[in-house]
């Protein structure tokens, strides 16, 4: 799994490979043997989740701590504790990573007792949950990084410390056996909902993901993101928001995605005139949305299925219009700019031909259409995931481009578990988190501080959700911080009218969000290290290009529609027009370009107007129009007279 940090602001002249390093991983340094051991777990642990997503899970406690014996093991060995253990495993290592293992046996061997205890643990249970909770933090602390560990943390003082607290948040305090048995014997600690979905939902999507990659899927998915669109003014950049939607439905990871993605076509963008930095920026605000683009979404969307039990499938078309507005934003301020610079097209000899291309692409799109349509049907999301790879794998035969052979086999089994281990214990420690919530009854404590300093005010309130959920951004990974917001801001959301859907899209959109807004960008800071940008010029290039995604949130907040909650007609009638206008608009203002350039004043007016319609109200939205067809009537007067962009650009 691919960690960016950040670097100073100065052009990087290395490869992603050197950035890996840079995060801890060794995989690739270690000696041959360790490789091979490595693998060989690897192996074991996709076969054990296929094998128990086909033919039914363990009791829940020893399928949840099986998978995270596995995770815990592997990022021990991957992923090191001192800068100069980068070609060795030492032997602390393999001591950590055996005791996780020891955990599991332990669970296993005494599961009967376990249960008919109860809430009566014994010393040994105690002494078992510490030490999974060490092992967790120094996991994450590897893998992840130290701000999940410190919030982690901070929880747990929070339960040991809860007399001693201002009293708007104090509670009567829980001795360390009670924490630690919390954390260690209750589906409410670490074994809890983020563990449970990535037992099964998540990994099983991610065993789908690395078999379409080894298949060749991005590659031709590529292609036919450029069949599509580079042909079109600023085709390159298209061709990187398609792609990146197409590939982002599936893989749910935004730094894959940049990594994926970005090797062909922030080169392209940049050999058509692009500027270095606005072609990293369109590729890391391409690639983050990819976890808000169904039918996939990322680790988040199942959480949150699990969490409100709103199925899965209703999550996935309540994100289809919020998703679709989002990359017509990005796709917006791509043409934008393209004819603000008055960019040249590629050569329709360097295009690939479509309908070739898409015959190309059918072995895998076969295997899509199977995901989308058994979700449709009612299979879990765990059965059609599973299914869709099986289907894959066979269809890949249709086809010597996207053949299975031993290799690639092995590459993607192995690849899936290297893939997990993060996330892995990510939903490990934020079990941590939300079991202190449980415990404590922090979450309603902290809605109703929420709801207290925005004085009832709707907007304000998501407002303050805004700034916590990029503050938190800035060192969480999106599944992380959506857990401890969604616990924290969404009830105060629920009780000021929003839908429950909505509520938790808006915590995600923000999580997803942060990972392309300064100063921690990490989707940003990868491209810039493809397209050998500055870094912070790039993250403020893609914070630019996904100002909709600012926009897009409050919107449907205001109007249920664009979730398919609200069905009325006046309701999709207002909610489509008001976005619709409103996105226009505002990436004409953000970039600076309508029918032609735009003065400072100008855009200042047309955002006035965008506000504007952003508030439901019959007055707010006449007001809002006219300002737009002022604007609208007054680019078109100015340059009339002078040759249209379209053909400028052609």
């Amino acid at each position: 799994m691919k960690l960016f940090r950040k670097r100073e602001d100065k052009i990087v002249d290395v490869d992603l490979h050197d950035l890996e390093v840079e995060s801890g991983n060794r995989l690739e340094h270690l000696p041959g043997w360790t490789q091979k051991t490595v693998a060989v777990v690897a192996i074991v642990w996709t076969v054990f989740q296929v094998y128990t997503a086909l033919f039914g899970l363990f009791p829940a406690m020893i399928q949840r701590m099986t998978t995270l014996s596995f995770g815990l093991f592997l990022c021990f060995i991957c992923f090191k504790l001192k800068k100069n253990d980068i070609n060795k495993v030492p032997i602390y290592d393999w001591i950590l990573a055996i005791v996780s293992v020891a955990l599991d046996v332990y669970i296993i061997a005494t599961f009967d007792t376990l249960t008919k205890r109860g809430g009566n643990p014994t010393q040994m249970d105690i002494i078992c949950g510490i030490v999974l909770i060490l092992l967790v933090l120094e996991a994450t602390r590897r893998a992840v990084g130290k701000p999940l560990v410190i919030v982690a943390v901070v929880f747990l003082l929070y339960a040991y410390l809860g007399p001693y607290l201002p009293t708007a948040i104090s509670h009567r305090g829980y001795s360390i056996n009670r924490i630690a048995s919390q954390m260690f014997l209750t589906a409410e600690g670490i074994f809890g909902t983020p563990m449970s979905v990535m037992t099964t939902f998540v990994f099983s999507f991610v065993v789908f993901g690395c078999f379409l990659e080894v298949t060749g899927g991005a590659k031709l998915f590529i292609n036919l993101a450029f069949a599509l669109t580079g042909k079109f003014a600023g085709g390159p950049a298209k061709t990187a928001v398609v792609a990146s939607a197409l590939l982002g439905t599936i893989s749910g990871s935004s730094l894959a995605n940049v990594v994926t993605t970005g090797t062909f076509t922030i080169p392209l963008m940049k050999s058509c005139g692009y500027d270095p930095s606005f072609a990293g920026g369109v590729e890391a605000s391409s690639s983050s949305a990819g976890q808000i683009m169904p039918p996939v979404m990322g680790a988040a969307a199942f959480i949150m299925a699990e969490t409100t039990g709103i199925p899965y499938l209703s999550i996935c078309i309540s994100a289809a219009i919020p998703a679709v507005l989002y990359y017509m934003c990005v796709m917006l301020s791509v043409d934008f700019e393209a004819r603000r610079c008055k960019l040249k097209t590629v050569a329709k000899e360097d295009v690939p031909p479509l309908l070739p291309t898409l015959k190309r692409c059918y072995p895998l799109l076969l295997p899509i259409a199977t995901l989308v349509g058994m979700l449709c049907m009612g299979f879990t999301p765990l059965k059609a995931s599973i299914y869709a790879t099986i289907v894959m794998i066979l269809t890949s035969f249709l086809s010597k481009e996207t053949r299975l052979n031993g290799k690639r086999t092995f590459e993607a089994l192995t690849k899936s578990a290297y893939n997990s281990v993060t996330v892995c214990v990510a939903c490990a420690v934020c079990g941590i988190v939300t079991g202190v919530i449980t415990l404590t009854g922090l979450g309603l404590k902290l809605s109703d501080l929420i709801l207290t300093a925005s004085g009832g005010s709707l907007f304000l309130t998501l407002f303050l959700t805004m700034v916590a959920s990029i503050i938190l951004g800035m060192g969480l990974p999106t599944t992380a911080k959506y857990i401890v917001l969604s616990a924290i801001a969404a009830p105060a959301l629920v009780k000021l009218g929003v839908p429950l859907v909505g509520a938790h899209l808006f915590i995600l959109y923000f999580g997803v969000i942060a990972e392309v807004t300064p100063p921690v960008a990490l989707s940003s800071y990868a491209a810039a290290a493809v397209a050998k940008s500055p870094n912070v010029r790039t993250a403020l290039q893609g914070l630019k290009i996904s100002i909709g995604a600012f926009f897009i949130p409050f919107m449907f907040c205001y109007y249920p529609s664009l979730l398919f909650v609200d069905t009325s007609v006046s309701g999709m009638i207002s909610g489509f027009y008001s976005s619709f206008i409103g996105m226009i608009c505002l990436c004409a203002c953000s970039i600076g370009y309508f029918f032609g350039p735009m003065k400072i004043w100008k855009r200042v007016f047309i955002f006035i107007g965008v506000a504007l319609l952003m508030h439901p109200g019959t007055v707010t939205d006449i007001l809002g129009t006219a300002i737009v067809i002022v604007m609208y009537f007054i680019q078109r007067k100015e340059f009339k007279k002078s040759t249209p962009p379209a053909a400028a650009v052609e």
